[in-house]
């Protein structure tokens, strides 16, 4: 068994992957969708105030995430002390959210002419969101090479002798 954990341990395979997501790819995700849109909305903001507090609001929040998600993929990739847990929390507030960003423009008053699509866009958007969030909290919970990575109770992983 001591033998199978030393070759399950490492950052490798799907945890290598769930650590180039939460540093790199997503944020890079959350970045692009809020320069496209904000600058896509950017003539209605005169006509619209609400769109542009929806934008700032959304903007402020995806910001923020970002950093949470580079934070927590950069704990797993150094196998940072309590990382596992960090990402949990990672995709809990992503998944709240996502969640939240969906009911966004009706809570800021934004009309439903001026969300038109958006509202169904960003229904799916949530939707896959927090299939994307259980598949990978599911993975944190379940991997071999995550429990020999960073061991059950975790505190001091990566400070392991052995």
């Amino acid at each position: 068994m001591g033998e199978t954990n030393k070759e399950l341990r490492g950052v490798k395979g799907w945890l290598l992957l769930l650590c180039m997501l939460l540093t790199i790819f997503d944020p890079s995700i959350v970045l692009v969708n809020l320069f496209v849109i904000s600058d896509s909305a950017r003539a209605s903001y005169d006509l619209h105030p609400e769109v542009f507090r929806l934008i700032l609001i959304s903007g402020i929040l995806g910001i923020t995430l970002v950093v949470f998600s580079m934070y927590a993929g950069l704990s797993l990739w150094r196998l940072a002390p309590n990382a596992v847990t960090t990402a949990r929390l990672y995709l809990i507030a992503l998944a709240a959210l996502s969640v939240l960003l969906s009911f966004l423009p009706s809570l800021l008053g934004v009309s439903r002419d001026s969300q038109g699509a958006v509202s169904e866009v960003n229904l799916l958007n949530a939707l896959l969101t927090l299939v994307y969030v259980a598949v990978w909290y599911s993975y944190l919970g379940r991997s071999r090479r995550v429990r020999a990575t960073y061991g059950r109770g975790e505190k001091k992983a990566g400070h392991e002798e052995g």
